[in-house]
């Protein structure tokens, strides 16, 4: 509702009119009396791809083919760059933008692979954090391993020298070079995780994003660094970390392990 309004809001103001209603307490009540009504809206569960799991994938993937070596570097750069799956994937309507296209999606061009193979520079053209379409480049570091987006990338390029550098950067097909939508890439993920032994899960497109923030939590990195790394200029990001029955476990214990700790008195009295 909060969104239907804030389209509402930002219409009116491009149309010049007043939108001194909606700072209205009035509103806030009634959409917080709504809230109270209407039960929250079941969340489609979503497995989060993390590092293990993917690599376990990245061996199904063999390197012997066109369309093996798209997937490898579509799916390692996913991860290695919290990409959400709108930011690697566009429909086949949106190649009518032409010379604009680039200026909305990843091309050949957007990738820059340093000479040392050490990492590589990636220009996001546009993403959900930057609506003014100013351009985000991230860096990529080589991890010189089986899931490593460098390595992954450079061996995708070598054999795609038939397409331009405004080429979108990444096609199903090497000949019919259609495009690469978000349910290619979610049916492709479906079927490499049954064939891994990863069972059908709750893949999606999601997967990639919530799986590199949830193995960032796991191997200890910071939560602002989390944040610098998915880009995240909120605490949203807190919603995509998940944790294992095990680890919910281990924290239980720890938060009831008083017993090792001397008596505290409570500051505030019961009444």
């Amino acid at each position: 509702m909060k969104q239907y309004l804030a389209g509402i809001k930002s219409y009116q103001l491009d149309l010049g009119i007043d939108c001194k209603a909606f700072y209205d307490p009035r509103l806030e009540r009634t959409i917080k009396g709504i809230k109270r009504d209407h039960d929250e809206p079941n969340r489609r569960e979503r497995t989060p791809l993390t590092r293990p799991l993917l690599l376990q994938i990245l061996l199904c993937i063999t390197p012997t083919s066109y369309e093996n070596l798209v997937i490898r570097a579509a799916f390692t750069l996913a991860f290695a760059g919290f990409l959400r799956v709108g930011e690697f994937t566009y429909k086949e309507a949106d190649r009518e933008l032409g010379p604009s296209f680039s200026k909305w999606y990843l091309t050949k061009g957007s990738i820059r692979l340093h000479h040392s193979g050490a990492f590589m520079e990636l220009n996001l053209p546009s993403s959900k954090t930057d609506p003014f379409r100013k351009g985000i480049k991230l860096t990529i570091a080589a991890c010189h391993d089986s899931g490593c987006p460098v390595r992954a990338m450079k061996a995708f390029l070598a054999i795609d020298t038939h397409r331009p550098k405004h080429a979108p950067l990444f096609c199903h097909g090497q000949l019919a070079q259609q495009a690469f939508t978000r349910e290619h890439v979610v049916q492709k993920l479906q079927e490499l995780a049954i064939t891994a032994g990863l069972g059908r899960g709750s893949w999606s497109g999601h997967s990639f994003r919530r799986g590199a923030a949830t193995w960032a939590a796991e191997i200890g990195i910071t939560e602002n660094e989390i944040q610098t790394l998915g880009r995240w200029r909120s605490d949203a990001y807190k919603a995509y970390i998940e944790y294992t029955r095990k680890e919910q476990l281990s924290l239980s214990k720890r938060f009831q392990g008083t017993s090792k700790h001397p008596t505290i008195q409570p500051r505030i009295a019961c009444l």
